[in-house]
């Protein structure tokens, strides 16, 4: 099996506590995700840090936990999907599709959120710190529901 196959059958199959495991013991692998379809997919609790993901469809996917820290995941459908406590640290997430996500205590500080579309989402405890949400579309948002403190949204 190829180092490529291994990492993509272990996430394909849902096998995260063996993904993660691998992704240790290989940290410096490049994983790039780009154009792969995982709707509906569990990916709870998955290691994808410093992943290359665009145009990735992760709609419907179940992400609660999963550490996208300093990811580039730009153009991706993450529709529907569950973000529950979902990292996005330092995350390029460009034009991605968020519609109707559940992002409670979803955490995107310093993440670049520039035109992407969270219409019909989940607030709750939402972190958008020092995030960049210029031409980002939002419904109306409460102070109760999201931190936005040095967010730049125009």
């Amino acid at each position: 099996m190829t180092e490529k196959s291994t990492w993509l059958s272990l996430l394909q199959e849902s096998k995260i506590k063996e993904f993660n495991e691998w992704r240790m013991a290989n940290i410096f692998v490049k994983i790039d995700l780009s154009g792969m379809d995982f709707s509906g997919k569990d990916l709870s609790n998955a290691s994808l840090n410093a992943i290359k993901c665009n145009q990735t469809n992760l709609s419907r996917c179940n992400l609660q936990k999963a550490n996208f820290a300093q990811s580039e995941v730009m153009d991706s459908n993450f529709e529907s999907a569950d973000l529950t406590d979902a990292i996005f640290f330092y995350g390029n997430l460009k034009n991605s599709k968020f519609m109707n996500a559940n992002l409670t205590a979803t955490n995107f500080m310093w993440s670049d959120l520039r035109d992407c579309d969270f219409r019909g989402s989940k607030f709750r405890k939402t972190i958008f710190v020092e995030a960049k949400l210029q031409n980002t579309k939002l419904d109306p948002l409460d102070n109760e529901s999201v931190y936005l403190k040095f967010a730049r949204l125009e």
